[in-house]
């Protein structure tokens, strides 16, 4: 039986993340039913014994995240560049840590998309992935989608609802792009010059195989 597979992003209260942010909002979506559910300063406000405080809103909606890790202990966390020292997994489990006052539960099983997409397709193009313009080369950026700067404005602005919609399109947007790459259909968006690279690339091997044939090599 395979493991189950989710697809995680997050946002937090900067625009470049850093160990001090709050964490906004998680996003994660279950890559085969495409079911998405969302732990967000947005969700715990509406519950009406919740306090408004925003390290108690951050506190909770770690809480229900880590609930939810501890309840799929063999899956498979897809992200995107969330293994780095200043944002990721590391920095969710010390917020957790630092609220909460225990240790958090780890992610036994984590693959990066872009290292994945990187060496399956690094043929086609020397570029390395940029999620934003695989989003747009595959027709799956949704309207939700927010770039780090906007989430960042509107918490500002406390728009706690438009940070969730962001980060649950984005973990829905990372499932297509999972899902393209396992289907053999993604859309590589490579620069003008990556692309004439590859092209030349090609033709230098199809003019070598015809030499060789003509001249019996």
């Amino acid at each position: 039986m395979m493991p189950e597979q989710f697809t995680v992003h997050y946002a937090c209260a900067s625009l470049i993340p850093k160990r001090t942010s709050y964490v906004t909002a998680i996003g994660v979506c279950d890559t085969v039913t495409k079911q998405v559910v969302t732990f967000s300063m947005e969700d715990m406000q509406k519950n009406p014994a919740m306090q408004s405080a925003l390290q108690e809103l951050e506190a909770s909606l770690l809480q229900r995240f880590f609930a939810f890790v501890s309840d799929h202990p063999d899956a498979i966390w897809i992200h995107w560049h969330m293994h780095s020292l200043e944002y990721g997994f590391g920095v969710l489990q010390e917020r957790y840590e630092m609220l909460w006052g225990e240790e958090a539960p780890g992610f036994i099983s984590t693959l990066n998309l872009p290292d994945k997409i990187f060496e399956t397709m690094q043929h086609r193009c020397r570029s390395y992935p940029k999620m934003y313009r695989f989003f747009e080369s595959n027709s799956v950026r949704l309207q939700a989608i927010l770039s780090g700067k906007e989430e960042a404005e509107c918490f500002v602005e406390r728009k706690y609802a438009a940070i969730r919609d962001s980060v649950k399109a984005k973990a829905e947007a990372l499932a297509a792009i999972y899902d393209k790459l396992q289907e053999n259909t993604l859309v590589t968006p490579c620069s003008k010059r990556d692309k004439k690279v590859w092209a030349a690339g090609v033709l230098i091997i199809v003019a070598t195989i015809v030499y060789m044939l003509v001249n019996g090599v």
